[in-house]
Protein backbone atom coordinates (compact mmCIF):
# COMPACT_ATOMS: atom_id res chain seq x y z
CA UNK A 1 0.00 0.00 0.00
CA UNK A 2 1.09 3.52 -0.58
CA UNK A 3 1.81 5.99 2.24
CA UNK A 4 -1.24 7.97 1.12
CA UNK A 5 -3.53 5.00 1.78
CA UNK A 6 -1.75 3.91 4.95
CA UNK A 7 -1.95 7.40 6.44
CA UNK A 8 -5.71 6.86 6.79
CA UNK A 9 -5.15 4.07 9.33
CA UNK A 10 -6.37 5.18 12.77
CA UNK A 11 -3.24 3.72 14.39
CA UNK A 12 -0.93 5.98 12.41
CA UNK A 13 -3.09 9.01 13.13
CA UNK A 14 -2.66 8.40 16.85
CA UNK A 15 1.16 8.30 16.70
CA UNK A 16 2.99 11.32 17.99
CA UNK A 17 6.25 12.58 16.62
CA UNK A 18 8.04 12.17 19.96
CA UNK A 19 7.05 8.49 20.06
CA UNK A 20 8.50 7.82 16.62
CA UNK A 21 11.67 9.79 17.37
CA UNK A 22 12.12 7.82 20.59
CA UNK A 23 11.62 4.55 18.72
CA UNK A 24 14.23 5.53 16.13
CA UNK A 25 16.73 6.52 18.80
CA UNK A 26 16.12 3.27 20.70
CA UNK A 27 16.86 1.39 17.47
CA UNK A 28 20.13 3.22 16.79
CA UNK A 29 19.00 5.62 14.07
CA UNK A 30 21.23 8.69 14.17
CA UNK A 31 19.79 12.19 13.95
CA UNK A 32 21.65 14.26 11.37
CA UNK A 33 21.65 18.00 10.83
CA UNK A 34 19.34 19.28 8.13
CA UNK A 35 19.17 22.86 6.85
CA UNK A 36 15.36 22.89 6.97
CA UNK A 37 14.26 23.44 10.61
CA UNK A 38 10.84 21.97 9.75
CA UNK A 39 12.38 18.50 9.34
CA UNK A 40 14.11 15.89 11.47
CA UNK A 41 16.32 13.50 9.51
CA UNK A 42 17.62 10.17 10.78
CA UNK A 43 20.09 7.81 9.15
CA UNK A 44 21.01 4.18 9.61
CA UNK A 45 22.95 1.94 7.27
CA UNK A 46 23.15 2.18 3.50
CA UNK A 47 21.03 0.96 0.62
CA UNK A 48 22.07 -1.30 -2.27
CA UNK A 49 23.77 1.62 -3.99
CA UNK A 50 25.75 2.64 -0.91
CA UNK A 51 23.58 5.66 -0.14
CA UNK A 52 22.57 6.33 3.48
CA UNK A 53 19.09 5.16 4.36
CA UNK A 54 17.20 8.14 5.71
CA UNK A 55 13.92 8.74 7.48
CA UNK A 56 12.50 12.25 7.27
CA UNK A 57 10.01 13.44 9.88
CA UNK A 58 8.32 16.76 10.51
CA UNK A 59 9.77 18.65 13.46
CA UNK A 60 6.30 19.33 14.93
CA UNK A 61 3.08 17.36 15.33
CA UNK A 62 0.95 20.16 13.94
CA UNK A 63 2.55 20.29 10.48
CA UNK A 64 0.23 19.38 7.64
CA UNK A 65 2.53 16.69 6.23
CA UNK A 66 2.93 14.88 9.56
CA UNK A 67 0.74 11.87 8.71
CA UNK A 68 2.33 11.42 5.31
CA UNK A 69 5.90 11.53 6.67
CA UNK A 70 5.12 9.31 9.68
CA UNK A 71 3.47 6.81 7.37
CA UNK A 72 6.47 6.80 5.03
CA UNK A 73 8.74 6.26 8.04
CA UNK A 74 6.70 3.35 9.41
CA UNK A 75 6.41 1.86 5.95
CA UNK A 76 10.20 2.04 5.43
CA UNK A 77 10.84 0.51 8.85
CA UNK A 78 8.48 -2.37 8.07
CA UNK A 79 10.33 -3.08 4.82
CA UNK A 80 13.78 -2.84 6.44
CA UNK A 81 12.78 -5.10 9.33
CA UNK A 82 10.67 -7.47 7.20
CA UNK A 83 7.67 -7.11 9.47
CA UNK A 84 4.20 -5.73 8.88
CA UNK A 85 3.25 -2.07 9.04
CA UNK A 86 1.06 -2.86 12.06
CA UNK A 87 3.94 -4.57 13.88
CA UNK A 88 6.02 -1.39 13.60
CA UNK A 89 3.11 0.72 14.88
CA UNK A 90 2.68 -1.75 17.77
CA UNK A 91 6.41 -1.64 18.54
CA UNK A 92 6.35 2.16 18.67
CA UNK A 93 3.31 2.06 20.95
CA UNK A 94 4.75 -0.64 23.19
CA UNK A 95 7.91 1.40 23.56
CA UNK A 96 5.74 4.28 24.79
CA UNK A 97 3.83 2.05 27.19
CA UNK A 98 7.01 0.67 28.82
CA UNK A 99 8.33 4.11 29.79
Amino acid sequence: MTPEVLSNYPQIQELRLAEVVNYLQQNHWMAIDHPNPRLFVFEKGVDDRGKPIQIVLPSRDDYEDKLYLLTKAVNLLSVLQSVSFQEIVDAINSDVNTR
